[in-house]
């Protein structure tokens, strides 16, 4: 069988070194796409040969890298990673597509950065021993520094470091907690290993005390500031804001934060010292967050900040409904990182797309564009409908997964993220209405609609959000096995 997994990062990193030398743009944006495509079509051969009723790693690799230390290459893929890699392959191309026909500088550069990035996440995705994880881990911060600082808005600068440094500080935080996870082990042991399954594995024979919930909530932190949960997010508004609109996506595709909560965290939480208060902590960040981002996005003027605030609001339901701990709460919370990515994709591309047809994103300044865009407008309503949780659209199977199951072991969180149902509809009716319909603002002079390859894009991925929505079970099956592994090992412990 062939080493998907390593492949999975070799094929677009390869692609990216290439892509750097290109001379124009149709080369660098055509061998991108291509690159794109080829990770594609490895995935979908990982997927048509996955067995989804396991929770067993497939696709299994391991190399002897650093023996004295227990370093290992070592890879796989099971129901926790391969939706999120099949997320980030399906949108790289599209991404690719969509953005083919801007004009800007350094296009090599740029879609090198994108395979880069790709190839980075993916190796998050696949990584079994924490010393690669932690390398992927800090290499998807280069290339989304870059594009934001290079490419981004007026205050890119400022967003891009902002971005780089609070995100660095909480990986190193995290990187603490690795080693003292490390060093306990090793102590325990005898035996120097950087696997993440065996850490996870010895950490239930740690002394309780300060040590071992510190080891926990460092590791913690580093996968709540990535996500954000609130109040680890002040670096997402600018960053989102600022960045192109693929650098945007991007930054949704980046699922790494909450993939470490279900790879890690919840494993190790039921052998911390005090499991229900670290559960009620997460289901405090969650509901909050839920409830926090959609009133900010209620208040913005700017449509893409108002999209960034409604993406952490969203993201507060993964957090929610891990802390659920029931089979079917954490399968939703798996399956909102997945419907969170496309539909999200479909927003920052129709921002992207407004702001570049009319010269801005201010909402009030807007109006009457479905007049003008109406492709725009039929791909975008599908995007904020599947935001709001309209029923038949992947939005409404994760929220109602998580919202349902997770009440039966925390109902006030959840009575907390319900006061944010309404709050979210009411701010994506009222940007819809304020800017794609009512009277044309003729301050806007000619305004030109999405072009055939922004279209296929967008409608694609659409298509994709009303898909899933219909039939969650082709990624559904495979996290509600992982996630019955996950929770059968809190009850066993009695959590």
């Amino acid at each position: 069988m062939l080493p998907v997994a390593s492949l999975l990062i070799l094929v677009p990193l390869i692609f990216a070194v290439v892509t750097f030398f290109t001379k124009t743009k149709d080369q660098a944006a055509g061998l991108g796409f291509l690159g794109s495509l080829v990770t594609l079509g490895l995935t979908l051969y990982a997927y048509l040969n996955f067995d989804s009723s396991t929770a067993a790693m497939q696709f299994y690799e391991s190399v002897k890298w650093i023996p004295i230390l227990g370093v290992n290459y070592s890879v796989g893929i099971d129901g926790i990673s391969m939706p999120l890699i099949l997320l980030n392959v399906l949108v790289i191309p599209l991404l690719i597509l969509y953005s083919w026909k801007e004009n800007r500088e350094a296009p090599n550069r740029f879609y090198g950065l994108i395979l880069t990035m790709q190839a980075a996440v993916i190796g998050v995705f696949v990584s079994l021993d924490f010393v690669v994880f932690y390398i992927f881990w800090e290499l998807t911060l280069i290339p989304l520094f870059f594009i934001v600082n290079i490419w981004g808005g007026e205050k890119r600068t400022h967003a891009s470091y902002k971005f780089f440094i609070y995100t660095h500080v909480a990986s190193l935080v995290m990187l603490l907690g690795i080693f003292g996870l490390f060093y306990a082990a090793l102590n325990q042991t005898g035996v120097a290993t950087f696997d993440i399954r065996e850490l996870i594995t010895q950490f239930q024979f740690l002394q309780p005390g300060l040590m071992k919930d510190g080891i926990f909530l460092a590791i913690l932190f580093g996968f709540l500031a990535k996500m954000p949960t609130f109040p680890f997010h002040s670096w997402l508004p600018e960053a989102y804001s600022e960045a192109p609109t693929a650098g945007s996506v991007l930054f949704i595709l980046l699922k790494i934060g909450g993939y470490g909560l279900f790879r890690i965290s919840l494993p190790m939480l039921p052998n911390t010292g005090n499991p229900h208060l670290m559960i009620m902590m997460l289901g405090l960040l969650g509901s909050v967050s839920i409830v926090y981002g959609a009133l900010l996005a209620l208040r913005q003027k700017d449509l893409k900040r108002m999209i960034a605030y409604s993406s952490l609001s969203h993201m507060g339901y993964v957090t929610l409904g891990a802390a659920g701990l029931v089979s079917l709460s954490v399968a939703g919370a798996m399956f909102q990182q997945f419907s969170h990515g496309l539909i999200m994709s479909i927003l920052f591309m129709s921002a992207g797309a407004i702001q570049t047809s009319t010269g801005t994103r201010i909402i009030n300044n807007l109006g009457g564009l479905a007049k003008k865009m109406p492709m725009l407008t039929v791909v975008m309503m599908v995007g904020f409908m599947a935001s709001l949780g309209l029923p038949g659209l992947t939005g409404f199977i994760a929220e109602f997964l998580v919202l349902t199951f997770t009440f039966a072991n925390l109902p006030v969180f959840v009575l907390i993220a319900l006061l944010a149902i309404v709050i979210t509809a009411g701010y994506h009716l009222w940007a819809m209405q304020r800017a794609m319909f009512g009277v044309y603002n003729e301050k806007l002079g000619d305004v030109r609609d999405i072009n055939s390859l922004q279209v296929f894009s967008m409608a694609t991925i659409a298509l994709l959000v009303l898909y899933f929505g219909l039939n969650p079970s082709p990624v559904l099956d495979m996290m509600i096995k992982n996630s019955e592994a996950i929770v059968s090992l809190a009850a066993v412990l009695g959590v």
